[in-house]
């Protein structure tokens, strides 16, 4: 990548201080994205005073593209942000592998677009999880999911016309997530009072709709009875709209 092929970057994250350099470098015997300041210095994805703003990396990038390979922005903990990397999910043609078919298709409103080597596909939502997830997949595909403590290579080079805003898939990542670390079965507690707490009603609800769908039961019969949980035993219960999203997302995903 040249520092004339960078066309585009989203609005809402060149707004953001948290912009790095990066180049290829053999690490432990492995090609590795290696972050950089714009000092020379290298970076790390947990030092926000390591980070700078587009306009610098980018002016930088521009006149050192033959030391760096390209710019990059990190996920933090100050941010909205999560990021989906589809590694070597397009086969020789271009062609998206079908592993990554159902997750493009779920994340196809948002923010997407090719990865330095032109084999995978990087998507950028708003949404948060606990920690950092992956999956390796067969033929050195694999899935990895962030919303802080890493940095995403960016290219500009869009998926398939991706539309240019970042947008909220906060139950679609968790669902991801528990995909990825094979936490679908877990268990969130409802109080004593059978009150769900606001902090609790999402993860609760989505917990909820995983065990119904794994029991076979239809999409209207678990919007059913999500909204009548809603109504009744949620603190402050969400808009029926809410409700109707967390059923379409949490739907059965085709195994890589």
């Amino acid at each position: 990548m040249t520092a004339d092929m960078l066309l585009y970057a989203p609005a809402d994250l060149i707004e953001l201080a948290q912009w790095v350099l990066w180049r290829y470098e053999e690490v432990n015997g492995k090609r590795t994205k290696v972050p950089y300041q714009v000092n020379g210095k290298k970076a790390s994805s947990t030092d926000l005073a390591a980070w700078n703003e587009f306009s610098i990396v980018f002016e930088r990038w521009q006149k050192c593209s033959n030391v760096y390979n390209g710019i990059g922005f990190v996920f933090s903990g100050h941010d909205p942000f999560c990021g989906i990397d589809l590694d070597k999910s397009l086969d020789s043609d271009g062609n998206v592998k079908a592993w990554a078919r159902d997750i493009l298709e779920r994340f196809h409103d948002t923010y997407a677009e090719i990865s330095p080597s032109g084999a995978g596909i990087k998507i950028w939502c708003k949404g948060t999880v606990p920690k950092g997830a992956a999956l390796d997949l067969t033929e050195g595909s694999r899935i990895e999911l962030y919303c802080t403590g890493r940095y995403f290579t960016v290219t500009g080079r869009k998926f398939r016309g991706a539309p240019d805003q970042i947008e909220d898939h906060a139950a679609d990542v968790m669902t991801l997530y528990q995909r990825l670390t094979g936490r679908h079965g877990t268990r969130h507690e409802v109080p004593p009072d059978g009150k769900i707490p606001n902090g609790e009603r999402h993860k609760t609800l989505v917990s909820l709709c995983g065990t119904l769908r794994r029991r076979g039961v239809c999409d209207q019969a678990i919007e059913a009875c999500l909204q009548a949980v809603n109504h009744h035993q949620c603190d402050e219960p969400k808009p029926p709209s809410e409700i109707t999203k967390i059923v379409a997302s949490t739907r059965v995903w085709s195994q890589p």
